[in-house]
């Protein structure tokens, strides 16, 4: 059963995984200098979840990963991740305790090589032989990046690219692995190879992922729940197969008439 738009959530039934939330934000207000980004937000994902969240450009999807991730500050709300809170508490040190952050855009060192973006990925693990291992492990995730490991990384292609920046992500094997538009500017085929990368590591390495996308059909088709985000405000929540068939959300963001 659904609800319009403007509606409540989908579903008020508890999730599968009764585990305590990885991540929760609750109540958050979020300001870009003047401008109110997020207005009240509240978000869950739980351990082993994929949560897609979906939104037309401006909605304030990168505002939420950005909150999240420690880059920017809520004026109001708390943000809990494995249960404690982490308001206030910078990026790196967010990280240390198992979360990574893909950025809108990929960001990664143009002129560095490969081996090199993903080595600094691991500037918090102090290992060399479990680097060593971790670089080997992205090799095997992507074995284009193998070919291409001592390419410079601004000289390889948007797909490439997205390839290496998610790869560097891993290198702090986290817990949770927060992405931004994964999909943006690739082609089609390249697209369907970062989904599928998506969703093997949540189920063969049992990553939790929480994923802005604007390809709202491919991240509904891989997500187990997701949240409608408009303007600032959630303004539809559920599993993720509903959520699809909502038919406000078929027109809006599925290209349904």
């Amino acid at each position: 059963m659904t609800t319009p738009m403007t509606g409540a959530p989908l579903s008020s039934a508890p999730s599968a995984n009764a585990a305590a939330p990885m991540l929760e934000l609750r109540d958050i207000h979020t300001y870009y200098g003047q401008i109110h980004a997020l207005k009240g937000l509240n978000l869950q994902v739980n351990p082993g979840e994929i949560v897609a969240l979906i939104g037309g450009n401006g909605a304030g999807k990168t505002t939420t990963l950005r909150t999240v991730s420690g880059m920017m500050k809520p004026k109001q709300g708390s943000v809990t991740y494995q249960g404690q809170s982490i308001g206030g508490v910078p990026s790196h040190s967010i990280m240390q305790r198992g979360m990574s952050h893909v950025p809108e855009g990929r960001r990664i060192f143009p002129q560095l090589t490969v081996r090199e973006n993903l080595e600094v990925g691991a500037y918090t693990v102090l290992d060399r032989k479990l680097i060593e291992e971790r670089v080997q492990e992205g090799f095997a995730l992507f074995p284009r990046l193998k070919e291409r490991e001592n390419q410079l990384g601004g000289t390889m292609s948007g797909g490439e690219q997205q390839m290496l920046a998610i790869a560097r992500a891993l290198m702090v094997a986290p817990k949770l692995l927060l992405l931004d538009e994964p999909s943006m500017g690739l082609s089609p085929l390249f697209v369907e190879a970062i989904f599928d990368i998506v969703e093997r590591l949540n189920k063969e390495r049992g990553t939790t992922i929480l994923l802005v996308e604007q390809n709202a059909s491919m991240a509904l088709g891989i997500a187990h729940r997701a949240y409608v985000l408009q303007t600032g405000e959630i303004k539809l929540s559920g599993n993720a197969q509903d959520i699809a068939n909502d038919e406000s959300v078929r027109k809006a963001y599925l290209g349904d008439e």
